[in-house]
């Protein structure tokens, strides 16, 4: 006779998987550690959220408060993930190896930090513009910021995969990378990233970012985080 836990137990457990939306147990830190993947699949993923907050915006009549409630919201997720991901490095991944790299390795470190102020400060602008849309705003404009911020973006993301990763890997220990995915996991929205993620990427893509969390578990999380995002992506309209 098959064990079926009370639906009260079964609940309760959901709902603390989706507050964490990944748990942290030692498959997931292997996976972490030696698969990068999820990485290159949250640089995909932000740059595929500009071109859709972009397309948005050009479409959406601003005169109409749901469409700038809308994109606001859209973009508020947008903005908290990408600062989350990148204060997430600057805090638990680069100081931690950087007593540990060469000269060589410490230039690149330096790099990666120059970038994402050069980042934050494009982000900054594109921030004001999202946060205070009307009717009278300048949607090319905003539009020609947006493509500011994918040209960053984009040099960035290649920059970090092609030198920056190779030392994260090379130096960064399963201590380190407990603290680096607790603090990612506490962000806000933080339930709906992988949906996100998930959404318009290829199916390899799909597969490797769902495959962050166990099985067993993610026969119940995947359904229900995704109706949260598909929820999510019908109240912004976006």
């Amino acid at each position: 006779m098959l064990y079926r836990p009370g639906a009260e137990a079964v609940t309760a457990y959901l709902r603390e998987t989706e507050r964490n939306y990944v748990p942290i147990g030692e498959q997931i830190m292997t996976t972490a550690m030696t698969d990068t993947s999820m990485n290159t699949n949250m640089h995909s993923a932000f740059k595929r959220e500009i071109l859709r907050l972009r397309d948005g915006l050009l479409k959406a009549d601003l005169s109409h408060p749901k469409a700038t409630e809308g994109l606001a919201r859209r973009y508020k997720f947008f903005s908290i993930t990408l600062h989350q991901h990148h204060q997430g490095e600057d805090t638990y991944q680069w100081p931690v190896i950087r007593p540990k790299a060469n000269p060589q390795e410490i230039a690149v470190l330096d790099a990666m930090e120059a970038e994402h102020g050069a980042l934050a400060s494009v982000l900054a602008a594109v921030d004001v513009d999202f946060k205070t849309l009307s009717a009278n705003s300048d949607k090319d404009q905003i539009a020609a910021r947006l493509d500011e911020l994918d040209t960053v973006l984009s040099g960035h993301t290649q920059h970090e995969e092609s030198e920056g990763v190779p030392i994260v890997q090379k130096y960064f220990e399963e201590d380190d990378l407990k603290a680096f995915v607790k603090f990612s996991r506490d962000s806000e929205d933080a339930s709906l990233v992988l949906p996100w993620v998930s959404d318009g990427a290829t199916p390899a893509e799909v597969a490797s970012t769902w495959a962050m969390i166990p099985a067993p578990v993610r026969l119940f999380v995947r359904p229900m985080l995704t109706r949260k995002y598909t929820k999510f992506t019908a109240e912004c309209g976006v």
